[in-house]
């Protein structure tokens, strides 16, 4: 009765699940066309004998039970675990995160595998829990999923579709670490996102909150060595203004679309002002300025502006903070502009504005959301064929190497199975040949005994 009323729920579930995402197929923009997701090969490859399951939910006990008490798992037990995502209930999302986040620490789980991280990707976002996905994709250290370009391709999408630039966003982040915008779709796609977010933010709210001041007492405590703070301006960047900035300069200097020469501009100038690079964009505006044929959007110029008006400036003749007490906090603020860098900054902000105006440079009328809309909708679809015929053939390698894997996982469990019997066979005929030699050998241990036992006591005698 249980199980009847858990099925019922389950397609109730469903079927509420396919009408809202009816209606957003309607009401909401969908970049990528149908034929992207490659549904029917998808279906097709699903149906690999080794997919098949009777019972996922008991195959993921065991895989967690291993992880727990050897700390171990196969990687082809885990890919074949993740395509069954797509059927989770609301109380299984945590259990498979945690086995998820327990395979990244195993040393099975390396190399990364494209075909499973997009079988997680896929089955999260069809079971309708992608901010769980989101969480597990931004948190590389715990869960290490960094899924292959067609199958982010497909989440940024599906976050676009929702109209959640700010969690795609997020996803383009992850892609300008990994300074990779290779993929046409991929910085078409990120491109998109971060610019709606940048135009649907406000800037002061993107910027991480104020560190508290500690007006306790300062304790010292004995360590045995002092860290020295680090900051290398790229992975350890949390302030989002930052990561939008780096990321839309990143996207400027893509190669891999042909970005119109007035929206690489606006791209540099707001990127740059955004990650208070404030040299690099007074630089792009000279050259601007000095040029023929460019102009720059004022929309990029008044962000530029708003940024370097509402930087912070530090004191340059503040002391350092001491070695044993900074933080990363305390090397950020020394990244900041002293007074005269930020005064210097805005009298030359001013000069090229000039020399722009004077000279017609600025396009009053160029509309920064409308001009990524139209490049990426006219371009997006003459990169999706490429990606489709790799997204296929990629189903038949996977298919493949899952094969061959568990070929090997089969004759690798035969070989140890094997060693095993051998070994107890030997420890058999060991014990039984010390049971034949005892008779033979026991006049000698005797002896043996005698011996040492005389050595330590001369009037030592034995009787039979």
């Amino acid at each position: 009765m249980a199980s009847s009323l858990r099925l019922f729920q389950r397609v109730v579930k469903q079927i509420h699940c396919y009408q809202r995402n009816a209606v957003s197929l309607v009401c909401k923009r969908h970049l990528l066309s149908e034929a992207y997701s490659c549904k029917e090969a998808w279906k097709k490859y699903c149906e690999d004998p080794l997919l098949s399951k009777e019972s996922p939910t008991d195959f993921a006990y065991q895989i967690r039970d291993r992880l727990e008490k050897s700390g171990h798992v196969s990687a082809v037990d885990v890919n074949i675990l993740a395509h069954y995502f797509h059927s989770m209930d609301e109380e299984e999302i945590e259990f498979m995160e945690d086995i998820l986040s327990k395979f990244n620490f195993c040393q099975s789980s390396y190399p990364r595998n494209d075909c499973t991280s997009h079988a997680i990707a896929m089955g999260f976002l069809t079971a309708g829990h992608s901010k769980s996905l989101l969480n597990m994709l931004t948190d590389t250290k715990n869960y290490g999923i960094i899924p292959h370009h067609i199958t982010l391709n497909m989440i940024l999408d599906w976050f676009i579709k929702q109209e959640e630039y700010g969690n795609a966003a997020k996803l383009a982040y992850g892609s300008m670490l990994q300074e990779d915008f290779s993929n046409p779709v991929n910085t078409l796609l990120s491109l998109h996102a971060t610019v709606h977010h940048l135009l649907q933010s406000k800037i002061e709210d993107l910027a991480s909150p104020p560190k508290e001041k500690d007006t306790g007492e300062e304790v010292w405590v004995k360590v045995k060595y002092i860290k020295f703070p680090y900051y290398d301006d790229h992975f350890d960047i949390r302030d989002e203004r930052f990561l939008l900035g780096k990321t839309l300069m990143l996207l400027a200097d893509a190669q891999s679309v042909p970005v119109p020469s007035q929206l690489r501009i606006a791209l540099k100038v707001t990127g740059s002002g955004l990650f208070h690079k404030f040299p690099q964009g007074l630089a792009c505006l000279n050259s601007v300025a000095s040029s023929d044929d460019a102009s720059v959007p004022e929309v990029a110029l008044n962000y530029f502006s708003d940024c370097l008006e509402k930087v912070e400036a530090r004191d340059p003749n503040e002391p350092e903070v001491e070695l044993a007490l900074r933080t990363i906090d305390d090397v950020i603020h020394r990244l900041l502009p002293t007074t005269d860098e930020k005064q210097k900054y805005l009298s030359e902000l001013a000069q090229v504005k000039e020399s722009l105006e004077a000279k017609g440079k600025i396009l009053k009328d160029f509309d920064f959301k409308q001009s990524v809309v139209n490049f990426v909708s006219q371009t997006l679809s003459s990169y999706e064929n490429a990606d489709i015929s790799t997204l296929k053939s990629l189903f038949n390698q996977w298919t493949e190497e899952r094969k061959q894997e568990v070929n090997r996982e089969i004759e690798e469990f035969q070989k140890n199975t094997r060693i095993e019997e051998m070994k107890k066979q030997v420890k058999e005929l060991q014990e039984q040949e010390e049971l034949l030699r005892y008779f033979d050998l026991e006049e000698k241990l005797r002896l043996k005994f005698l011996d040492e036992d005389r050595a330590t006591d001369k009037g030592l005698t034995i009787s039979k």
